[in-house]
């Protein structure tokens, strides 16, 4: 499967985590560095990227998250055999040892049909919020589901939910943008507003 993997550098995070994660991807791929401000941003500029190409899978390597050995290629596996999955995230909280659709985080792979129905992350909770759920919510209004990967496991390096290193709370993000997501996720589903950003 033809795959670009985005690296998202925004901050002052040393890039050593990525570069040992892209050595054991276990899978060919060609491979884009982002240094943009607001998450959505960054995510959004890979898209245009694998727009343009020829590809088939995106995946996005954020610079706090370790990836396990031969990840890209477990991950592809998942994607092509968990049921209608669209997207494959790493989990970072606990393994999960049986396929189940959930909300996920972190270090997404994502397939272009996915791409062609759900199109781009919200830019309009910047510079973060709760992006990722959102994206989720479009994708299963597309018909899709969303998996960790099982028999997985990566590990967050720092405070997942408060850390500050890009100037800002993440948790204060989620907390001012959430009202602003529960309104999506009802016109997602009433079809008021389109799941095609």
């Amino acid at each position: 499967m033809n795959t670009l993997v985005c690296c998202l550098t925004y901050g002052n995070r040393p890039l050593d985590i990525i570069y040992n994660n892209l050595e054991q991807s276990g899978f060919p791929f060609n491979v884009k560095f982002i240094n943009v401000e607001g998450i959505s941003n960054a995510l959004n500029e890979g898209i245009y990227t694998f727009q343009e190409g020829n590809y088939e899978a995106i995946t996005f390597l954020a610079n706090d998250i370790e990836e396990p050995k031969d990840w890209l290629l477990k991950k592809l596996i998942a994607l092509e055999n968990y049921d209608n999955a669209g997207i494959i995230g790493s989990p970072i909280d606990h393994k999960r040892y049986s396929i189940q659709n959930e909300h996920i985080i972190s270090n997404w792979i994502i397939k272009k049909e996915v791409i062609d129905k759900v199109g781009l992350f919200n830019e309009s909770m910047f510079p973060y919020g709760p992006i990722d759920l959102d994206y989720c919510e479009r994708v299963y209004v597309a018909g899709f589901k969303t998996y960790y990967a099982m028999d997985y496991l990566a590990t967050h390096i720092g405070s997942h939910a408060e850390g500050k290193e890009y100037g800002y709370n993440k948790q204060e993000m989620v907390n001012k943008y959430w009202g602003d997501y529960m309104n999506n996720i009802k016109e997602y589903k009433n079809g008021s507003k389109s799941i095609k950003i």
